[in-house]
């Protein structure tokens, strides 16, 4: 018999020996230690109203091989529904789970056996349901590429959400966040579907939606100059006249190329603000200038401009 037969029919006896001795050893009883997700439905009219834990720790019992899959798998959670409960049980809105609600919960393999939790008993803190419209909060964490820019606010649909939850998180809500959207680098305009933030899941019973259109511009960037942009005069006493040489002035200005061959030179506005004590000590005064949002000014000319103030 041949080195390379002998070393085949060894390594077989062994893996045969191997899956004996496996099967003997996780056909026994075994305790084992795991942290499950809780999932828990409300009583009617009600809704949590406490942040619940992501994970509870418990202690199973039941035969290995079927705790090694239960382990191995990751499908088994705990699950409490407690619509059809009385509201009485839960008194002036808390409720404790014990070891005992939790051992009936369906998605436990009904051949394993929930020994413990730990701690013994969960308070969770129950308030009436209300309804609540509110705005989306978008969180953004965009940046354009190198000599690009971003036009304008970002467009999103729908704009607000109707929330369903816990009148205690509800009262304090202003708005509903959005999940973060990242993106760098960016050199173009792009529609995005973004996710509703999970992070009030516990307090929220139901979302009118959960997922948001996102459409953010990007254009690359342009210069601009605007001539002859007439300076206002403001806060000038009914007795004094200003007079301002020159009376306008050139504006450079910055922002996205087809955002500046669309706007209207009539956006951009130059003014004086009046100041007489300010004014009595100098003899020339830097106009200031307001542009649409998201447009940058880079300069103006001249950058100021003289006055003379008279008595009418």
């Amino acid at each position: 018999m041949g080195l390379a037969r002998r070393i085949g029919i060894l390594s077989a006896a062994i893996f045969f020996a191997l899956l004996l001795w496996s099967y003997v050893h996780l056909s026994s009883n075994y305790e084992v230690d795991m942290d499950l997700p809780i999932e828990i439905t409300s009583p009617q009219g009600f809704a949590i109203a406490t942040e619940l834990p992501e994970r509870v720790h418990a202690r199973f019992s039941g035969i290995g091989w079927r705790l090694m899959l239960m382990n191995f798998t990751r499908s088994s959670h705990f699950k409490l529904d407690l619509s059809e409960r009385d509201t009485k049980d839960i008194g002036a809105g808390k409720f404790f789970i014990t070891k005992e609600d939790l051992a009936t919960s369906s998605t436990l393999p009904s051949d394993i056996k929930l020994i413990k939790i730990v701690p013994d008993s969960l308070g969770i803190q129950f308030s009436r349901e209300m309804t609540k419209r509110v705005p989306v909060d978008l969180r953004l964490d965009v940046t354009p590429a190198l000599g690009y820019t971003i036009v304008g606010d970002p467009l999103i649909a729908p704009v607000q959400v109707t929330v369903k939850g816990s009148s205690i998180l509800l009262d304090s809500l202003r708005a509903f966040p959005t999940k973060e959207l990242k993106a760098h680098n960016v050199r173009e305009t792009f529609t995005k579907s973004l996710d509703l933030s999970d992070t009030l899941k516990d307090g929220i019973t139901s979302l009118s939606v959960t997922t948001i259109n996102v459409r953010i511009t990007v254009e690359a960037i342009a210069e601009r100059v605007f001539k002859e942009i007439p300076i206002s005069i403001e806060a000038l006493p009914l007795d004094r006249d200003l007079l301002l040489d020159p009376g306008s002035i050139s504006v450079t200005i910055r922002g996205g190329v087809d955002q500046l061959a669309k706007l209207d030179p009539m956006t951009v506005h130059a003014k004086v603000i009046y100041d007489a004590m300010r004014f009595d000590s100098i003899s020339a005064v830097k106009p200031v200038v307001d542009a649409p949002k998201g447009i940058e000014i880079l300069s103006i000319e001249p950058p100021e401009v003289k006055f003379v103030v008279r008595k009418k």
